[in-house]
């Protein structure tokens, strides 16, 4: 709307300097010989020239926009991705005990409002005690969204009220859910200084809520849960260290793209085949309609 404005003055400017124009030209003065003064002809060009120069329209931007609206919601998270990771994003967030950095928050969510506000997508989050939900939706279709959800579990951290332990575990379950959807990477940074305190705590068990994860994944997707965890080097689900995590949720959704591909082919295949078989149902029957009739 802000850019048609844009259109609707400069156009109005135009109009405005035609019909100068037209005037200075009606007031033009001719001497005595019948010639016209080139000072007057050049001064009254030379104004709307200056006119036409001051209407600033951003023709690019118009059509980067109307484009936008023509992606499908798949297209606008892709290009959401893309547009965030052109961004210069600050980790702020610094694990004291391990010595590392990380997203917080605030890191990257003004960037993904913003972003998602030029390419028309909304997002939305759902709670309840053990499960939270990320919905992405098109703002030009709304009832089109994408869902991403994890398991959580309330936090209970000394000092800390009840609705406080609440905010913080939203808070975190917001913040991965983003990193999940808008595929925000996040690799520690290894303090050579602290080596032995951070190999401690990347030897550390995954807690409760990783462990939900990684349960809720192998169901979806199938695994053999006996081979995955001979792949990882555990024993069990419990005993996956937190250096692996990110590597076997990263392995697991990869497994569930490729399965709901699969499934999507598979659908398709199977329609084509039910599509044969009812024609050649079709066919036999006319053709033992034909046997059947008697002259």
């Amino acid at each position: 709307m802000k850019e048609l404005i844009e259109i609707k003055k400069g156009l109005d400017l135009v109009n405005k300097s035609i019909i100068k124009l037209e005037n200075d030209i009606n007031n033009i003065r001719i001497d005595e010989d019948n010639n016209i003064d080139k000072t007057d002809v050049m001064y009254s060009f030379e104004r709307m020239s200056d006119n036409f120069e001051n209407i600033k329209i951003d023709i690019d931007s118009l059509i980067t926009k109307n484009d936008d609206n023509n992606l499908n919601i798949y297209q606008k998270i892709q290009k959401a991705r893309v547009e965030l990771q052109k961004r210069d994003l600050k980790k702020t967030g610094y694990n004291k005990f391990a010595h590392y950095k990380y997203f917080e928050l605030g890191d990257f969510l003004p960037h993904v409002n913003e972003i998602c506000l030029n390419i028309g997508l909304y997002t939305e989050f759902k709670y309840t005690k053990d499960q939270a939900w990320l919905y992405i939706k098109d703002t030009d279709n709304p009832d089109i969204f994408r869902e991403w959800s994890t398991p959580i579990e309330v936090a209970t951290l000394k000092g800390c009220s009840a609705i406080q332990n609440i905010g913080g575990t939203q808070s975190f379950a917001r913040r991965y859910l983003y990193m999940m959807a808008f595929e925000i990477a996040e690799t520690d940074v290894i303090d050579s200084g602290a080596v032995d305190e951070e190999a401690e705590e990347s030897k550390r068990k995954i807690n409760k809520a990783g462990v939900m994860t990684i349960n809720s994944l192998i169901d979806e997707t199938g695994v053999d849960r006996s081979r995955f965890l001979s792949w990882v080097g555990v024993e069990k689900v419990e005993d996956i260290p937190n250096s692996a995590l990110n590597t076997c949720i990263q392995m697991l959704n990869k497994k569930k793209k490729s399965n709901e591909s699969k499934k999507s082919n598979e659908n398709r295949k199977n329609e084509e085949i039910e599509i044969k078989e009812t024609n050649i149902e079709s066919e036999e029957k006319d053709e033992k309609h034909l046997e059947d009739f008697e002259f």
